[in-house]
């Protein structure tokens, strides 16, 4: 009887062990698959193949939701800081929170053999005296670890800043970072487990330096956040300020890049395979009413079997909505220099009191009313209009067409149709009403 019981527990616990063991390796396998997806996200970006990026994020979506999330807005910032983001210089701007929510995040500079700042590093600090000073109630983070005969940067910044007047509990010291991912990566450690009051942040730092240390630290800021399970601290990159050295104002794209790699935690992809782009096509409508908005999508086929909505970035030309007549549309996509050129043949008509119907409906569809009663009211009155038509009763079809452009008037005035469901329908009213 002993024997057997030994047999079972010992069955039991090799059962417990390998599955255990199993699921262990799929998780590893899985968070393998995920770096990977990420390292080519950030390749394809660096490459600047937007069609693999937008490729790459589609296939975390479906794999990786909450981490597509995060990853999907690491680009919307990363386009954002690149190519909109303004650079203030001095002091911090107008337009951050006035309470103690808000950090500057001050980046250090190397210091001297002998432990002492040089100016690019004063220079920052003196930013960060202006904007605190500017906004009293917010805290100052100094970062930085590299020790310079017993002296760190983040503690001879801490130092400066108490000397030249700012209060010691403003001041949040990370002193043991060595580059400025590590910068980040402290500094969120220190935000998230320590400071519940703080919900967002900017950056300070020398003006060629904004751009790659903004992009590190709002992805850190997203990766932290979900690692210690926390809401996320919000980036206000808006509110950056920046000491201004002449003779250097930018980095290269591939230093940000290369960091990137770093912030993620994931190893660097090399020679990966850019979509090439083969054939466009065509969806939408051909027949349109006078002043209706065209409604076509535009789609890239590549060799890799992917497609993608190209409408937005596609130049699209030849219609005219406000002409009754047959028109062909040429529709032309670029893309790493192989250009495709697309013609249909789309018609304009003009307005009847039956085709504005079916515009109400398209306009119901379309999402341009405020509900299912502001669609009801308009085809209500249509309905009536037509019977008018059809008995030839002229003067109460003048009489109505008035009443359906005050109508319109009144739905737009309190907010139930949309800016174009009204031009829309109120020119086609006009239209009506002038061939009569």
């Amino acid at each position: 009887m002993k024997r057997n019981c030994m047999i079972f527990i010992s069955t039991l616990l090799t059962i417990v062990f390998l599955s255990f063991s199993t699921v262990s390796a799929e998780s590893h396998n899985t968070q393998e698959s995920l770096d990977e997806r990420i390292s080519e996200l950030i390749y394809y970006y660096g490459e600047e193949a937007r069609t693999d990026v937008v490729r790459t994020l589609d296939l975390m979506d479906e794999q990786y939701p909450e981490d597509y999330r995060i990853w999907n807005s690491v680009i919307d910032q990363w386009d954002w800081i690149e190519n909109e983001m303004e650079e203030n210089l001095n002091v911090a701007p107008d337009g951050l929170p006035e309470d103690a929510s808000h950090v500057f995040v001050v980046l250090g500079f190397a210091l001297d053999s002998n432990g002492e700042m040089r100016d690019e590093l004063i220079g920052r600090l003196e930013v960060a005296l202006n904007s605190a000073e500017k906004y009293p109630n917010a805290y100052v983070l100094v970062t930085g670890g590299v020790e310079k005969n017993g002296w760190t940067e983040g503690d001879r910044m801490h130092d400066w800043l108490v000397e030249h007047g700012l209060s010691e509990d403003r001041i949040i010291v990370e002193n043991e970072s060595s580059n400025t991912v590590e910068n980040a990566s402290n500094s969120f450690e220190i935000l998230y487990n320590h400071y519940d009051d703080i919900d967002s942040f900017s950056m300070i730092t020398s003006q060629y330096h904004l751009k790659r240390s903004s992009i590190f630290y709002y992805t850190m800021s997203q990766l932290k956040a979900k690692e210690l399970e926390k809401s996320s601290i919000e980036f206000l990159g808006e509110g950056n300020a920046g000491w201004y050295r002449e003779d250097k104002t930018e980095e290269p794209f591939s230093l940000k890049v290369r960091g990137m790699y770093q912030i993620a935690g994931v190893e660097e992809s090399n020679d990966l395979p850019i979509s090439q782009l083969e054939e466009l096509d065509i969806e939408g409508d051909i027949e349109y009413i006078l002043h209706e908005r065209l409604n076509v999508k535009v789609y890239a086929g590549y060799d890799n079997g992917y497609k993608r909505d190209v409408t937005e970035i596609s130049e699209i030309t030849g219609f005219d909505p406000t002409v009754i007549e047959n028109q062909e549309i040429t529709i032309r996509y670029e893309e790493n220099g192989k250009t495709i050129n697309k013609h249909i043949n789309v018609s304009v008509e003009a307005p009847s009191l039956d085709n504005l119907q079916l515009q109400v409906q398209k306009l119901q569809d379309d999402g341009e009313f405020a509900d299912d009663h502001v669609a009801r009211s308009l085809e209500v009155h249509l309905a009536a209009l037509q019977r008018f038509e059809e008995t030839e009763q002229r003067e109460k079809l003048l009489t109505h067409l008035n009443g359906f452009q005050n109508l319109l008037q009144y739905q737009i005035d309190e907010g139930l149709i949309s800016d174009y469901a009204y031009d829309v329908l109120m020119r086609n009213t006009e239209y009506l009403l002038e061939e009569l």
